[in-house]
């Protein structure tokens, strides 16, 4: 178990890397870091030149947009994730990586959160909430872990969705037998506890979600 790399150090003394192909994007971040007091920014439009200055550079944190040369699902910000959080990219796997996406989508957060992203930042871009997101980075002494060949951060929200025989199924006849007292109390039962998982796993993400991400 390690820690990430920029653990304590102050945003003016960050090197920060951004990966964004979105040249307004760009100026926004610069301007907005800027006035943190940001003085080294590095700047990438795509993953290729990214992954260069990681291996040159070694960047204290890096921020990288999700959606990369037109929606390309193969050099997207999220393959950079899953690229970077490679055990065989020590030390650079130990990198502080900050999220940027205007799609934040349960099935996104996930997936970021899966394959190791330090936080999320939803577009368009407060300074308040960067600077939040920035400093809770700075300070966040979860362990990173090696797990299968890739570094995961301990204590990263896990959400598990419900195995496919536990979904509930519409039944359009249910209502009309149950109205009949034609319905088994054992199938009453199992259809309320299906119900209490849903409720609980949503619960589960929504308040885990606010914790690392809101």
């Amino acid at each position: 178990m390690t820690k990430h790399n920029a653990l304590f150090k102050t945003l003016d003394e960050l090197n920060i890397l951004i990966l964004e192909d979105n040249m307004s994007m760009v100026k926004i971040y610069k301007h907005i870091l800027g006035n943190f007091n940001v003085k080294t920014i590095s700047i990438a439009n795509n993953v290729e030149a990214a992954k260069e200055l990681v291996r040159i550079e070694q960047p204290d944190l890096i921020i990288c947009d999700f959606i990369l040369n037109g929606n390309d699902k193969v050099n997207n910000g999220l393959a950079f994730l899953r690229w970077i959080r490679q055990v065989e990219m020590a030390p650079s796997c130990f990198i502080p990586v900050l999220m940027a996406t205007g799609h934040a989508s349960r099935r996104i957060v996930l997936e970021f959160n899966k394959y190791g992203a330090s936080a999320i930042v939803v577009k368009p871009l407060s300074p308040i909430i960067l600077k939040q997101r920035l400093e809770n980075i700075l300070t966040d002494t979860r362990a990173y872990i090696v797990e299968a060949g890739r570094v995961i951060i301990d204590g990263s929200v896990k959400y598990t969705k419900p195995k496919a025989q536990d979904k509930l199924v519409y039944d359009p006849g249910f209502l009309s037998r149950l109205v009949k007292n034609d319905v088994n109390l054992n199938e009453l039962k199992d259809k309320k506890d299906k119900i209490q998982l849903e409720v609980e796993e949503e619960d589960m993400f929504a308040k885990d979600f606010n914790a690392h991400f809101l």
